[in-house]
């Protein structure tokens, strides 16, 4: 389901931002010049991976839409104005230094909101989870800064206020680091098992060292392949100290 709506929304996201840089006489990326080659395909399965995410619905507890509908009304003003029909008025996006913090939090509903309230809603609201809530939102923070310095010059022509034209490119890096350290921290307080810690542990150290290397004149490869990437590493360490650990 998370898949299907995730597919869903990012193609949703990019169309809309395709019919908007149409309407500016903006110049297109690499990635929406892509986007359009292959709209009809995309559509097509993005209507498909839709539809398939809604019939999953049917198997979740009922508690879960507490947590859906307001993580697609984020994902919909992410692009969309805030109030409808009115053009001057502003996408989450275009809010002023909120674009990250809307992404961390929705991807934190995901991946700890979502299951828990699907599994055993009271745990919910125990310390253990409402950290880990908190572990994600900063790690998913720390690897989103690299894609803002990737878009800064972009963003300072749209007049969209990112923190790496606050704090400049070296700043937000460190920033990053921070934030992937306080990640750790809280993943050491929170109740694992130790192989998953040590697991996680790698995983993050790997972010850090890639983020390190991060610049604006970095190719796309960079950014949607070893940035974006770094989620699929994270999880990848965790499956390999589990099977480590069972030998």
């Amino acid at each position: 389901m998370v898949f299907c709506f995730s597919f869903f929304t990012y193609n949703f996201q990019r169309f809309i931002k395709f019919r908007s840089s149409s309407e500016q006489n903006t110049a297109l990326g690499s990635r929406l010049t892509w986007i359009v080659k292959k709209k009809n395909p995309l559509t097509i399965l993005s209507v498909i991976s839709g539809a398939i995410g809604l019939a999953c619905t049917y198997f979740l507890n009922s508690l879960c839409f507490l947590i859906l509908i307001p993580m697609g009304a984020l994902s919909a003003f992410y692009v969309i104005p805030i109030i409808p029909f009115y053009k001057k008025s502003p996408t989450l996006r275009e809010v002023p230094y909120l674009k990250i913090f809307v992404i961390g939090f929705v991807w934190s509903l995901i991946v700890i909101g979502l299951p828990t309230l699907n599994t055993s809603p009271i745990l919910f609201f125990k310390p253990d989870y409402l950290l880990g809530l908190l572990q994600v939102f900063l790690y998913t923070v720390s690897i989103t800064l690299p894609f803002d310095i990737r878009d800064i010059d972009y963003d300072r022509n749209s007049q969209i206020k990112t923190i790496p034209q606050r704090l400049g490119i070296k700043k937000t890096i460190l920033l990053s680091q921070i934030l992937l350290f306080g990640s750790i921290v809280l993943l050491y307080k929170i109740n694992i098992l130790s192989h998953h810690f040590y697991g996680l542990l790698i995983g993050h150290l790997v972010a850090m060292f890639v983020i390190a290397f991060s610049k604006k004149e970095r190719s796309e490869l960079f950014f949607a392949g070893l940035v974006e990437g770094l989620v699929i590493v994270l999880y990848g360490c965790l499956l390999i100290s589990e099977y480590f650990s069972s030998l």
